[in-house]
Order: structure tokens, then C-alpha cells, then sequence
């Protein structure tokens, strides 16, 4: 499309989420309401002129955040600048920060750490990423893989792959897991791109966005039994545009949270939740929040039961505030737990 501007069986009781492997038995925690949620400011500004990170904006990002030893890593994508064609950006990779606490971060020197242009067009590059670690402590992070067929054309397509890391730093790449042009695949014919994945019961489960033959941006889900070969794909939320978002969180109850961003004209996030097992059907939103200001609107969400908080990581999606991303923390709540 031309664009114009972990890993056990749950039965035994561990999970394999955005970050950290949880037990089944682990209790119940509450949705936060949108007050609850308290700024902390600035944790990532954008890169000088001309450094791979100059521009912040224009792709799916903060892209999303993973625990491991007792560190945060927020991955997150940057561009070099903006394209002569249209003004839109170039050159994007993924970046990552790291913390101990999730609030103070640093960029990594070694970064980018994800790059992906085969016909080295400055269109391509990585659009998003959804990631977790797995039963041996590695991190699987899937990304959005924007292709294009030569140098010079302005028209890209996006596949899904896939990077593995042990030390969520140096990746090794397993090339495309789901591709734009497969009939196969939910969604097929123009753009697909992840958002977020967990494992459980036996399966690694990857929510994706669709740009195809459904419409554009709506929600599916991929499933299969190895992390590279996710053979059943299919629709997850079709009634309206999904921009962003989509980390599952486990709440406990055999449960799954996703913080969805929806609509370009209204942008809201929706708290919807789904069964462990039946990944694409999504209940009712039990929590909505309208736009935080000014205008933020990418979002990763991440549950931290050690330190007993959520923590949110947004940015603005136009050159206005978009060249940062600031975070938010909220209490963890037990479900029936007094406030």
C-alpha cells in the first residue's frame, strides 16, 4: 500500500506473557480506572538530526515492553528522518531502553537492534513489535516487517516476523512467520503487522493487525504449536479501526487483558478481555479511556506484580509531542480488594 503521510503447558500452571512467566494460581487483579493512572514524564526523547532514531513518529510505537532479571525493556521504533516523496519516515528500526524501575530509562548504545530493508528503499523498515519471553528465559519478539519489491517504489507491503534474543539485545532473525500475499493468512493482501503475543496451554498465540482483504486495520489472531509456524489465523474485532495497543496482560481467572487503541477520528483505548485458550474472542470493553492529552496515542501496557503496578508507555503520533514517549503508572489492584 503507498503510504501518504513461558513456555509450559498452562495445565501446570505457568504462562509465558509480554514479559515474565506467571503461575495459573496468581489472584485476580481489577482493570484500572482511567484516574488512576499517574504521569511520571519523559522516559525517551528522539535521537539528534540524522541519528537512526531522529523521528518518533509514524509507526507503532513504543512497540513494547518486556521484564527480564528484574529489567525493563521498552522496545521501541525510530526513523531518520522524514522521506523526500511524502514527508512520512524513513529508514525505521527497532530501538530499546532499559530501567530497573520502569520509569528511568537509557538508550541502548548498541542500538538499533532490529533493521529490515532488503531492497534497501528507505519505505521499509520496522513498522511494529509484540514480544515475550519463554520457557528458557529468551525473548521471542515479533515484528512488523515492512517490504518493498524495489529501491525506488513508493508502494510497500508488511509481513509479520520473528527475532529471538537471549539477552533482549542481540537478536537472531527467523525471517517472516506470516506473509502479506499468503491466502492463508486472515487478513491477507496488503499489510500485516503484530502487536502483541503470549503463550499458553501449548500454543503461541500473536495479535496482529490486518490492512487486506477484511478492510483495513482490523484485529486478528495467529495460533500454532512453534513459535514460527502460526498456522491458524483468524478475525479477533472487525467493527472498527484498531491502531495499536494489544499486549495481553494475564489478570488471573485464565484471563487475558488487551489495552486496544481504536480509531484514528476518535482515539480511545478499550479494555477488552478474553479466555487463555480462545485468544480471538474478545468480551465487551470493561474499562474505556478517552485520549490522554495532548493527543497521545500509542501505548504499551505492562502489568508488574513484583512492584505491585501497572505501568503505561504512550506517545503522540504527530511532530507536536510526538518525538517523545512519557509513562504512567497505576496501583495494582486485587479484584474485591478495599480501596
Amino acid at each position: 500500500m503507498k503510504r501518504k503521510s513461558l513456555t509450559i503447558p498452562f495445565t501446570i500452571g505457568i504462562l509465558a506473557f509480554a514479559g515474565a512467566a506467571f503461575g495459573d494460581g496468581l489472584r485476580q487483579v481489577e482493570i484500572p480506572k482511567q484516574p488512576d493512572w499517574t504521569e511520571h514524564g519523559v522516559v525517551i526523547e528522539s535521537g539528534k538530526s540524522g541519528s537512526w532514531d531522529a523521528r518518533l513518529y509514524g509507526q507503532v510505537s513504543p512497540s513494547t515492553v518486556v521484564k527480564k532479571n528484574g529489567v525493563f525493556y521498552l522496545y521501541y521504533v525510530g526513523a531518520s528522518g522524514n522521506r523526500s516523496t511524502d514527508g512520512g519516515p524513513k529508514d525505521r528500526a527497532l530501538g530499546v531502553a532499559i530501567s530497573s524501575d520502569g520509569i528511568h530509562f537509557t538508550k541502548y548504545s548498541g542500538n538499533p537492534i532490529v533493521t529490515h530493508q532488503p531492497a534497501k528503499n528507505v519505505e521499509e523498515g520496522v513498522f511494529s513489535a509484540g514480544g515475550m519471553i519463554d520457557k528458557n528465559g529468551d525473548l521471542l519478539l515479533y515484528y512488523g516487517a515492512i517490504w518493498a519489491e524495489n529501491t525506488s517504489t513508493e508502494e510497500v507491503h508488511c509481513h509479520v516476523a520473528l527475532a529471538q534474543s537471549r539477552d533482549a539485545k542481540s537478536f537472531k532473525d527467523y525471517g517472516y512467520v506470516l506473509s502479506w500475499n499468503d491466502r492463508s493468512v486472515w487478513g491477507y493482501g496488503d499489510e500485516i503487522f503484530p502487536l502483541g503475543a503470549y503463550y499458553a496451554n501449548g500454543k503461541y498465540n500473536v495479535y496482529y493487525v490486518a490492512k487486506g482483504n477484511v478492510g483495513a486495520w482490523k484485529l486478528g489472531v495467529a495460533t500454532g504449536t512453534s513459535k514460527d509456524k502460526l498456522t491458524n489465523t483468524r478475525a479477533a474485532l472487525t467493527k472498527r479501526q484498531i491502531i495499536g495497543g494489544c499486549d495481553p496482560i494475564f489478570i488471573g481467572g485464565h484471563k487475558i487483558a488487551l489495552f486496544i487503541v481504536c480509531d484514528f477520528d476518535k482515539n480511545y483505548i478499550e479494555v477488552r478481555t478474553a479466555n487463555l485458550n480462545s485468544p480471538e474472542k474478545l468480551g465487551d470493553p470493561v474499562e474505556k479511556y478517552h485520549m490522554f492529552g495532548p493527543r497521545y496515542r500509542h501505548t504499551v501496557v505492562y502489568l508488574d506484580r513484583q512492584k505491585k503496578k501497572w505501568f503505561m508507555y504512550q506517545a503522540a503520533d504527530r511532530a507536536k509531542n510526538g518525538n517523545q514517549i512519557v509513562v504512567r503508572t497505576a496501583p495494582m489492584i486485587p479484584v474485591n480488594e478495599l480501596k
